[in-house]
Formats: C-alpha cells, sequence, structure tokens
C-alpha cells in the first residue's frame, strides 16, 4: 500500500511546472532562504518576515540542497509528510482494530481527494496533518493502553505536537486539544488525567517550540512575533486581516463531503451504525470522533474560511470509515447490502471523472486513442468490483476501488499532462526575461509573479502591481525605464500600447489560467495567453 502511494505521489511533481494555491510563496522563500542564509524569517519577497513559522521552509530548504532548486525537490517534503502519515494511520488501526482495519484505513485516506491533492503539493498543510496526526496517535495510544511504553509514547506526542506549532503556528494546538479536553472532560478521571503526563509533556513542548521565537525575539524584536500570533493567526481567524470570506457556518461540513471524496459517502452510515452500538464505545474510537467533529466546528467559527483547513482531519475520516468495511461481512443482511451499494457508488462517481477526462483530452487535443485508457480503467475496476460483490466478499473490494481511483488518476495523468504542460507558461515567460530587467506584473497577472520569479536567476525580483486596475502605474513604469518589462494578459495589450506605442511583445505563452488541471478549467476552459512586454534594447 506505501509504496503504491509512493507512486501516485510522485508521479507528476517534477513534470508539472507551476505552483498552484500558495505552493509558489514557500518555493521562492525557500529559495531565498538558501541563497541568501537567512534562515531565521524566510518569507517570499511580498509577505512580512514570520508569515508563517520556518519548518516547511527549512524542509524545503533542505531538498533544494540534496536535489537542487526545482519544482519536485519542493514538493519532496509534502510527499513524505503524505508517506509517514499513512504510516502511523496503519499503526494506530493496527494497534486499535487490527491489519484489516489499517490496510483499509491507508487505501482509505491515500485515494481521497484532498489528501492526494495535497500529497503533491509544497505547501504546510500536509506537514501540519503529519504533526497532528503523530500527536494524536500517540496521545490516544498512551490513554488506551497500561504498558510500560505508553509514557514514552504520550512524551513524542507533545514533541509532535511542537513541530506542529513550528508548521503552521497555534492551530496546532487547537487541532490536538481540542479533542483531547473534550475526552478529558467526558471521562471525568484523574487517574486518565495522570496518563497524560502535562508536566512534562509541557515542558517537552516548549523545550522544542519556545526557543525559535525567542531566538527571533532577541534578533528582530516583537514586531514579528505580534505580526504572526495576532495577525495571521488571532485576526486572520476573526476576519480582520484578510477579511470574511463570505461562506455560511455550514460551509466547511459541505466541503468536506467533496474534499474526502469518493470515500465521504460512508461517513454518514459509518457515524450511524456507531450512534446505534453506542452502548460499548470505545475511548480510542470516541476520541477519533472528536478529533473530527471538533475540527470542522472550530473552523466553522472562522469568519475566514478555506476548504483545505480539513486537511488534518482526514486521517480520522479514515479511521472511521475503516471499520465499517472491515467488518461489514458480519453486518445483517440490509447494512451489508448498503454497504456494498455505496462500494458501487464510489466506482460509478470515478467512472464519470473518467469520462470526464474525454472532455478535457478534447479540450486539450488529445485524439489519439490513449484518450479512451481512463476509462478503460475505470470500467475494469467496476467490473472487478461487481464479481468481488457478488462473491459476498465486501472488504476485499476496497482494495480494488481504492486501486481503481488510483490508476485511473495516474492513467488520466498519462493522457492529459503531456498536453497540458504546453499551456504552463511560468518557465516559458521566464525564459525570455532579458538579463538585468526590471520584472513586474499587472494586476490582473499578479498570481503568476512568484512562479516567474522562482524560475528566474537570483535575486528572483518580480514585482506586483497591487491596486493599480488601470495599468497606469506600470505603464509609468516602463516609459520611464528601457529595462522595464511586464508579464501581463493578452487583454490588456492594447490600452497598454495606447499609452506607450514603442511596446513590443517580447515573448507570450498560452494558459488555461492559474490554478492547474482542474474540474472548473474542464467545465469552463478559457484559453488566454500571457504577454511578456518591454522595449527594443
Amino acid at each position: 500500500m506505501i509504496a503504491f502511494a509512493a507512486i501516485l505521489f510522485l508521479s507528476d511533481i517534477w513534470i508539472y511546472k507551476e505552483f498552484v494555491r500558495a505552493e509558489s510563496y514557500f518555493a521562492l522563500g525557500s529559495r531565498l532562504m538558501v541563497e541568501q542564509g537567512d534562515w531565521l524569517t524566510p518569507h517570499a519577497p511580498d509577505e512580512l518576515p514570520l508569515n508563517k513559522p520556518p519548518l516547511t521552509y527549512w524542509l524545503i530548504g533542505a531538498s533544494y540542497k540534496l536535489c537542487g532548486a526545482n519544482y519536485g525537490s519542493t514538493r519532496l517534503p509534502s510527499v513524505l509528510a503524505a508517506m509517514l502519515v499513512l504510516a502511523i494511520v496503519y499503526w494506530l488501526a493496527v494497534h486499535l482494530s487490527g491489519k484489516r482495519v489499517g490496510l483499509i484505513a491507508v487505501a482509505v485516506l491515500a485515494s481521497s481527494f484532498l489528501f492526494l491533492s495535497f500529497a503533491r503539493m509544497a505547501m504546510s498543510d500536509m506537514l501540519l496533518t503529519l504533526c497532528v496526526t503523530a500527536s494524536l496517535a500517540c496521545f490516544i495510544i498512551g490513554l488506551s493502553d497500561d504498558s510500560s511504553g505508553r509514557k514514552a509514547i504520550v512524551l513524542i506526542g507533545y514533541v509532535a505536537l511542537a513541530m506542529g506549532v513550528l508548521v503552521k503556528g497555534p492551530v496546532a494546538v487547537a487541532l490536538v486539544g481540542l479533542p483531547i479536553g473534550l475526552e478529558m472532560a467526558l471521562r471525568r478521571n484523574r487517574t486518565d488525567l495522570k496518563k497524560l503526563r502535562l508536566l512534562s509533556g509541557m515542558a517537552l513542548f516548549v523545550a522544542f517550540s519556545a526557543p525559535y521565537f525567542l531566538v527571533v525575539y532577541a534578533r528582530a524584536g516583537a514586531a514579528p512575533l505580534r505580526f504572526f500570533f495576532l495577525g495571521e493567526n488571532l485576526q486572520r481567524f476573526t476576519g480582520s486581516v484578510y477579511g470574511a470570506s463570505g461562506r455560511p457556518f455550514w460551509f466547511l461540513l459541505a466541503a468536506f463531503f467533496g474534499d474526502f471524496a469518493p470515500w465521504s459517502i460512508f461517513l454518514l452510515a459509518a457515524l450511524w451504525f456507531n450512534w446505534r452500538d453506542r452502548g460499548q464505545p470505545s475511548s480510542a474510537s470516541r476520541l477519533i470522533h472528536l478529533w473530527l467533529g471538533s475540527a470542522i466546528v472550530l473552523f466553522s467559527f472562522s469568519s475566514f474560511k478555506l476548504d483545505y483547513y480539513l486537511l488534518p482531519v482526514m486521517p480520522a475520516s479514515a479511521l472511521i470509515i475503516a471499520p465499517l468495511i472491515a467488518n461489514a461481512d458480519s453486518f445483517s443482511s440490509v447494512a451489508r447490502r448498503s454497504v456494498k451499494a455505496l462500494i458501487m457508488l464510489c466506482a460509478l462517481m470515478i467512472l464519470a471523472v473518467a469520462l470526464l477526462s474525454l472532455k478535457a483530452a478534447a479540450v486539450l487535443g488529445v485524439l489519439t486513442p490513449l484518450r479512451f485508457l481512463p476509462v478503460v480503467v475505470a470500467l475494469a475496476g467496476l467490473a472487478t468490483l461487481v464479481v468481488f460483490l457478488w462473491r459476498r466478499t465486501t472488504w476485499p473490494a476496497t482494495y480494488v476501488l481504492a486501486a481503481t481511483i488510483c490508476i485511473t488518476f495516474l492513467t488520466m495523468q498519462l493522457v492529459l499532462l503531456p498536453s497540458f504542460v504546453n499551456y504552463l507558461p511560468a518557465t516559458r515567460i521566464a525564459a525570455g526575461v532579458p538579463a538585468a530587467s526590471v520584472v513586474y506584473t499587472s494586476q490582473a497577472a499578479s498570481d503568476w509573479a512568484n512562479d516567474v520569479a522562482f524560475n528566474l536567476p537570483a535575486p528572483h525580483s518580480v514585482e506586483r502591481m497591487v491596486g493599480d486596475n488601470e495599468n497606469e502605474r506600470l505603464a509609468a513604469n516602463l516609459k520611464s525605464d528601457s529595462k522595464s518589462i511586464a508579464v501581463i494578459r493578452e487583454s490588456e495589450y492594447p490600452s497598454l500600447l495606447m499609452k506607450d506605442p514603442s511596446l513590443r511583445v517580447l515573448t507570450q505563452a498560452e494558459t488555461f489560467g492559474h490554478g492547474g488541471l482542474s474540474f472548473d478549467m474542464i467545465r469552463d476552459p478559457g484559453r488566454e495567453r500571457l504577454l511578456l512586454v518591454g522595449h527594443d534594447r
């Protein structure tokens, strides 16, 4: 399972030469950190120091040292973190419920949408998921096991929690502390509270997490700490910094079912069965449910909501679903048929995605018979599932379904990616930048700023013209300095040319927009051109 997941996660991280979401900030900040030797408060050029804690930058920087600064090495820490999450989930599930549940939990988690996406994305979220999962797994084992090794495992949980603070900040404490605190409140048992070893554990937590922030205070004063703890955490939560997202309270609950697709349809069934058998719930099972529920409630109160905030609860979801599937053959006939129906529904969802890839192939101009390969794989998986379920073996069908998801995804990459890379503009635009140029992006093209800068030689400087909606300042800068060039959208070129008739197109590249090969792009493909404009030298 782990080896198969490694193939899946590593499949395109070097080929996909575009950073999506916030990848470019970590990529460029880490590259500047390595080149300038400033490892204390790494950040992208248009971010303030301590915009994010340093551990993600440090790991990406170490990857650059080993593998060079490129797209793949930027994403490598997230891949390794995802592999470790799978290993921890397997270890925890085996300890609580046996190997079958462990294997199913790994299969479910590795093939879920959001986990698969962020396992190959150079952001801090998968590393946070690793730290939260490791910490909660240690506390769950410590609270449910009376063996001599329990004390050491609990202390490791505090170390993992400290690493989470160095990855993402106080949110790691909230994600771990809320379910543990609620569990202790429900138990009302001092003996169980002693198992947490609060004094020694907190001392260890402070010893691993506090020194970094103390060094920042000694060298840079209180301003970076105030900006991070108040601005990037408290004020982000309340919407005071980035503004409210305008999403309703229930947004994340609804988003979860898309993020954990296709397996999320099992969750309601699993919760129903667990509630029905609530007479004898294990403390570990209850804690895993609190892990899931407390995070959804916490982030639902946030004014600034993003769907991927729920990535750290995906392991809990897999741990809740896995026992349902593993034990389905021992259920009543109605319950067993319900689980089988959900498995078939998941397979049909994968077939629908494979059919959607045919539209993507048409948009990208892939007309060879190879374009039907994802559909063939999905149909073969569906047929194999029918055979397994007809023989009344439910839980092995889970492996078939997970393998179908993964192989369908890999074949979609095989079919679509060679053509789609022609519409990733950053490397082409960067290759056209003359030496010693001052590079700008228009407000409309600002999403590509850090991506282009990552492909330029040091000092990797590309300035966004933020707030310059009419391109007045951009036109003035280009006119006043012959070495200035700009990355713009093609639709902006006529108005800029009216302001400065001497402007010329230096290079251009087609794109479907910044965001990668996504369902939105397939549903509504809007091809456009990015232009690099400047003056003849």
